[in-house]
């Protein structure tokens, strides 16, 4: 997987070219949002193409106060990546 920006991340969303189910994830922490391609007849975790982790809000270490801290966005690299500078799935 790789780190990528917000509006990387729903790019590649919103042009991957098969359907995506989200699922949260709450037994890790932070919890994440995990989208997973079932088209390949891939099953969890080889299906997730792209995850969020779900820092902000997040409490720190001692647990007594929450600290805001930007959530992560991932995507899987795959050989077919979204060219976001137009939107379109490059060849």
């Amino acid at each position: 997987m790789k780190r990528v920006t917000h509006v990387e991340f729903y790019l590649f969303i919103k042009n991957y070219p098969n359907k995506l189910e989200a699922d949260r994830v709450n037994f890790c922490e932070p919890a994440t949002i995990q989208y997973n391609d079932f088209s390949g007849g891939e099953v969890w975790p080889k299906s997730v193409v792209a995850s969020i982790y779900l820092y902000e809000g997040y409490p720190h270490v001692d647990r007594k106060a929450y600290a805001w801290k930007p959530n992560w966005y991932y995507i899987k690299e795959v050989e077919r990546n979204p060219d976001i500078t137009n939107g379109e799935w490059a060849t």
